[in-house]
């Protein structure tokens, strides 16, 4: 607007115009308003090249663009089918949409699914503290699993071996289970490691179609032979499927000796003491 251009307000021009242009009737135009916002009238306004406010627009070819030297500020949405970038931040209460994969950084990030997503990660990692003020997707060591409680509430399911040491943490006991197809006659299941082998107790279940055997075994060993007792012997039918079972010293562990009247299935419960 030039020097000697006034602007009015819809309003004001409607008045001139019905006092034939004068002011008041005097026929002096009126002085500028003292006008702070603008109001253009009109659902759609059009702009055909790039728009600048506060500061001269950057030419971004097409499409055009539009350049802010302050804030955006929307009451509603903000569309964009090619997303909207900032040298400083974008703030939001809501942000709806998918995540392109590219990084996220800044200090406090917050994410509520039942799907965490990322970007060429293998399976079975964990996303861990590194103790640097960050997360990182990495292994969980046998050491790094620590309970602050003094219970658990719910069900525990382990795959392997349980461990459990003494207050010097050097003496342990380690529980197990084993597992073998056995065929008629004699059949050698080898169970714990021998070194720093103490003593053992075996919950031993044998079964084969509807016949059920069970039994108890207590084992131990000076590092050379071992000795143990069979007890507690209970048949759910009447021949039983166990016709003996001695215990050995193996290579490097210590082993069932299971003699089957027949093919069966034995499934052994272990508790052994370091």
């Amino acid at each position: 607007m030039g020097d000697n251009q006034i602007e009015f307000t819809t309003k004001q021009l409607a008045f001139i115009k019905s006092s034939g242009g004068n002011f008041a009737g005097t026929g002096v135009p009126p002085p500028p308003p003292p006008i702070i916002i603008r109001v253009h009238e009109g659902k759609n306004h059009f702009y055909k090249g790039n728009i600048g406010i506060g500061i001269p627009p950057i030419d971004t070819g097409v499409p055009v663009g539009l350049t802010v030297a302050g804030n955006i500020s929307a009451y509603g949405a903000i569309l964009s089918n090619e997303g909207i970038t900032s040298t400083n931040y974008v703030f939001s209460n809501n942000y709806l949409g998918t995540w392109n994969g590219g990084p996220i950084s800044g200090s406090k990030v917050n994410v509520e699914a039942i799907d965490l997503r990322s970007t060429d990660v293998p399976g079975n990692l964990f996303l861990k503290s590194n103790g640097l003020n960050g997360v990182e997707w990495d292994t969980i060591d046998d050491t790094e699993i620590i309970f602050d409680n003094n219970y658990i509430d719910g069900n525990l399911t382990v795959i392997g071996d349980i461990i459990e040491y003494a207050a010097d943490g050097i003496i342990y006991s380690k529980t197990s289970v084993f597992s073998k197809d056995l065929t008629s006659g004699v059949n050698t299941l080898n169970t714990f490691d021998k070194t720093q082998f103490k003593t053992a107790k075996y919950v031993i279940t044998i079964a084969g179609g509807s016949n059920r055997t069970a039994c108890e075994v207590l084992v131990t060993h000076n590092e050379t032979t071992a000795d143990g007792t069979t007890y507690g012997i209970v048949d759910a039918q009447a021949t039983s499927l166990l016709t003996n079972i001695n215990v050995s010293v193996g290579a490097t562990t210590i082993d069932l000796i299971i003699t089957a009247s027949s093919d069966c299935t034995a499934i052994v419960h272990g508790v052994a003491h370091y």
